[in-house]
């Protein structure tokens, strides 16, 4: 724990050098990333983590005026160009930040504000850009009333197309519930930033310039991510059938077929009831 305590001690001392002006107290930010970061995490682990920007979540956690100004003149900002390419008129830009400033930094009724769920696996305006992306999306559904998706639990109203192929079609409504069971296990196995960036993609339709732009990195590396994602989804939906069902080697590798057909089209429905994995 002595270690610990140092490894926060000392990103504590860089992040009272680097945000000048933002006023938090040790034992408060020591208590606030011992909330957040895992019990069982190794110290090379927590070392990698964005220890300094939890200065600032433990500032506007508490509601410290100094640290919600740097919120609102560094982190709000940081996806100014993001929004413009999905809007370009300054009022959308305003309603989005707004919108995403109320939800991170007033108090529930149960609890701290949402910002005290930043957890510094990524860096704070990354996590905020995110989340005002996807609120801008959900203003543009709004504005336009056009939702992608109806209600519903997804795994009862999923709709999966003909395919042109008759083993696979009857697989399809053979196993209709299956299927949606192990997607969305294998889906609830990926980190958080993938299944974020997944969400993104099939059910908010940002291109991977646009993804990239939220992260920093090429539109390359993206691709890469995204790629990685889906054979794990693959692999991972393939495992639970093979566990769950008794199929002749045949069905099985119509089964593959179907599973292969249908997972861009299912992961829009799936990743849309989810909007926590920001950490």
């Amino acid at each position: 724990m002595t270690d610990f305590r140092s490894l926060l001690y000392e990103a504590w001392a860089r992040a009272r050098t680097r945000f000048a002006g933002v006023e938090v107290g040790f034992d408060d930010y020591a208590s606030h990333a011992t909330r957040v970061i895992p019990n069982n995490a190794s110290l090379d682990a927590i070392a990698k983590l964005h220890l300094e920007d939890l200065y600032i979540a433990t500032g506007c956690t508490r509601g410290d005026p100094s640290a919600v100004r740097w919120f609102e003149t560094h982190a709000l900002p940081a996806a100014d160009q993001a929004l413009r390419s999905l809007d370009s008129s300054a009022a959308f830009a305003d309603e989005v930040r707004q919108r995403v400033r109320t939800k991170l930094l007033a108090p529930s009724a149960d609890g701290p504000p949402r910002i005290a769920e930043y957890a510094a696996r990524g860096a704070l305006t990354s996590w905020v850009t995110v989340a005002l992306v996807r609120t801008a999306l959900s203003l543009l559904r709004e504005t336009k009333r056009a939702e992608k998706y109806a209600g519903g639990d997804w795994a009862e109203t999923l709709v999966l197309p003909d395919v042109g192929d008759v083993e696979v079609d009857y697989l399809k409504q053979r196993y209709r519930q299956e299927f949606a069971a192990g997607l969305t296990d294998a889906c609830a196995r990926l980190p958080a930033r993938d299944r974020t960036i997944l969400r993104l993609h099939f059910m908010d339709g940002l291109n991977i310039d646009q993804i990239g732009q939220i992260y920093g990195v090429h539109r390359a590396t993206v691709a890469r991510w995204i790629a990685k994602s889906r054979v794990m989804l693959l692999e991972g939906t393939r495992q639970f059938l093979a566990q769950h069902l008794s199929l002749a080697p045949a069905e099985f590798s119509s089964l593959d077929r179907l599973v292969r057909s249908q997972l861009d089209v299912s992961l829009g429905d799936l990743l849309g009831h989810d909007e926590t994995d920001l950490g």
